[in-house]
């Protein structure tokens, strides 16, 4: 029989802001790593500049107590994750996934020889 190993809450269920985080920093991650501007992630994604800019940002709506300058993390629906993950060449698991972490831009990367190891500079 199979042992189950058991994480920490805070591992299996981290809270609605930091999930939030997490995909928008996956995508603006993304976002720059095509060098798109605003307009081309609009255009490839068919979303709306509003939806564009609260995703890039994690900026969702205000609060509703006008005193109160805090803003909600933005919250996709399931559309809007495809569109982006279709726009952008990821997988729409990726996006949502809180235990993958961000996956490194082709410029954080060593380049690699042909055996697979780094190329000397």
């Amino acid at each position: 029989m199979e042992t189950l190993v058991s994480m920490p809450a805070s591992a299996k269920n981290p809270d609605f802001a930091e999930r939030s985080s997490l995909v928008a920093e996956k995508v603006r991650r993304r976002f720059d790593e095509l060098d798109w501007t605003q307009q081309q992630l609009i255009e490839q994604a068919s979303i709306s500049r509003t939806h564009v800019q609260a995703i890039l940002n994690n900026r969702g709506s205000a609060s509703p107590d006008p005193n109160d300058r805090t803003y909600k993390p933005f919250n996709p629906t399931l559309d809007v994750i495809w569109k982006l993950a279709d726009a952008l060449g990821l997988e729409p698991a990726y996006l949502v996934d809180s235990t993958r972490p961000i996956e490194p831009s082709v410029h954080d990367k060593e380049p690699v020889g042909p055996h697979g190891r780094p190329d000397a500079v």
